[in-house]
């Protein structure tokens, strides 16, 4: 039996959903972060469980050849984990190692794992850097010198980024104009372990259709102090900066956002765009991080569906309506379901934006509502449920309703593979597409066809 503090040798046969590297020694089952297939190893064993063992890297005695040095210095590097002992990296993302082309051929076998009928390759993105249009830093540091930057994984320890090449070079800019002028002006930062201090995070959404920012501050307190002179150098470096807000959260908490935003400067939304429809996002709205793969995503649901413009269809686990409101133009009616009632507001905001008219919103829990449902009006139900999946009376009332159609949406290949199983009772798979809505990490997005047998 593998003990802990065990150092062995092993080489990587694949990689497996959440992104480690999987490899035996004598029969017993190795995880390795930020390994890739055909690496040869030195792991050092850091947990034991009872069927498999976790370890890190401690060198690397033969690289796989699809391994490439990581663009962002911030990325984690074998060889600077084995030198420093106190060595801290970004948690942002764990496939920068691996060269783009074979990230989209490893996170569609991940996929086809789950399932015996044949899976589309993933459909990549055109841009697999600075593709998002959020960035959400926690501050750091003391007020003398204040830092930010992303948690190293599985910890508050904050690393300081400078230049994340996930998000836009303006973005980045952006960020940085900000973390001088804090220091500037030595606004003190937020200490988690003592619960005392005043910045906490600063968020930045940007319109990739529009170029438009909004800026938001997190903070401890109700007073940020010189955040009207902060305002003023930002406006004047800075017109595509529409929209600021302070928020306040006072608890002691992970939760990033408190319950109160102030708009301090500009308009209250910011207006982004996936295919036709509008969007409007305020400091608290749900979108989709990656806007141009939310579009393939959104069409790849569409070309499933294979809609008439006759069909009556049901969002389940709608949010704020992104695939209700894209769909609606193409079908009859289309009705979302959603227990959130800020994201029911969102999404019938959107929908009077767009002067969209056969969208529906029910705010209610899905086990419930759905059970209210008149299954015979409607061809088509929609999925896009938590990474946890779908709760077993949603499977079971559609089980036992059957509705003609079923596209599942999931973010979770494990969880999507398990309700989709179940559904096989009365379903059969039709197609099967995963979308790279996260390049350089090994989050995977699918989407599964069903159709009643």
């Amino acid at each position: 039996m593998l003990k802990l503090g065990q150092k062995i040798e092993v080489k990587i046969d694949k990689i497996i959903t959440g992104g480690d590297g999987i490899a035996k020694y004598e029969n017993i089952v190795v995880m390795v972060p930020y390994s890739v297939p055909k690496d040869k190893l030195l792991v050092e064993i850091t947990e034991v469980k009872k069927n498999y063992v976790r370890g890190k890297i401690v060198s690397i005695i033969s690289p796989s050849p699809n391994r490439i040095t990581p663009p962002c210095s911030k990325h984690y590097s074998a060889e600077l984990r084995s030198a420093a002992t106190n060595y801290l990296y970004c948690g942002g993302c764990d496939f920068q190692m691996i060269e783009y082309e074979k990230q989209l051929e490893y996170k569609t076998k991940i996929v086809q794992d789950f399932f015996d009928v044949p899976v589309k390759s993933i459909l990549p993105a055109s841009n697999p850097f600075s593709y998002r249009n959020k960035v959400q830093m926690p501050v750091g540091g003391n007020s003398k010198k204040i830092f930010m930057g992303f948690f190293h994984p599985q910890s508050h320890r904050i690393v300081d980024v400078r230049n994340c090449l996930l998000e836009t070079q303006l973005a980045n800019k952006i960020v940085y104009s900000v973390r001088d002028l804090i220091n500037e002006y030595k606004i003190q930062p937020y200490i988690e372990d003592a619960n005392r201090g005043v910045l906490r995070h600063i968020i930045l959404r940007q319109s990739m259709a529009f170029n438009e920012f909004m800026l938001i501050f997190v903070s401890k307190t109700n007073f940020i102090s010189n955040l009207r002179e902060i305002i003023i150098n930002l406006n004047k470096k800075f017109p595509e900066i529409v929209s600021i807000y302070h928020n306040i959260n006072f608890q002691r908490t992970n939760v990033i956002l408190g319950d109160k935003s102030f708009k301090v400067f500009g308009k209250e939304t910011i207006m982004e765009k996936i295919g036709n429809v509008i969007f409007e996002i305020s400091p608290t709205s749900f979108f989709q991080v990656n806007t141009e793969q939310a579009a393939k995503l959104y069409e790849v649901i569409k070309n499933f569906a294979n809609l008439k413009g006759t069909e009556n269809i049901i969002d389940v686990y709608s949010g704020t309506g992104g695939i209700t409101l894209y769909l609606a133009p193409y079908c009859k009616s289309i009705t979302g379901i959603e227990e959130v009632s800020s994201a029911v507001s969102d999404a019938i905001k959107n929908a009077r934006i767009n002067n969209i008219r056969n969208t529906y919103f029910v705010r209610g829990n899905a086990d419930y509502v759905l059970r209210k449902i008149d299954f015979s009006k409607y061809n088509i139900v929609i999925l896009d449920p938590p990474r946890a999946g779908c709760s077993d009376d949603v499977i079971k009332t559609l089980l036992r309703l059957k509705p003609q159609k079923i596209i599942y949406t999931s973010c979770n290949p494990a969880t999507l593979a398990r309700d989709v199983k179940i559904l096989s009772q009365s379903y059969k798979i039709k197609e099967i597409q995963p979308v790279d809505m996260f390049p350089q990490t090994s989050h995977i997005e699918c989407v599964v066809s069903l159709e009643k047998c």
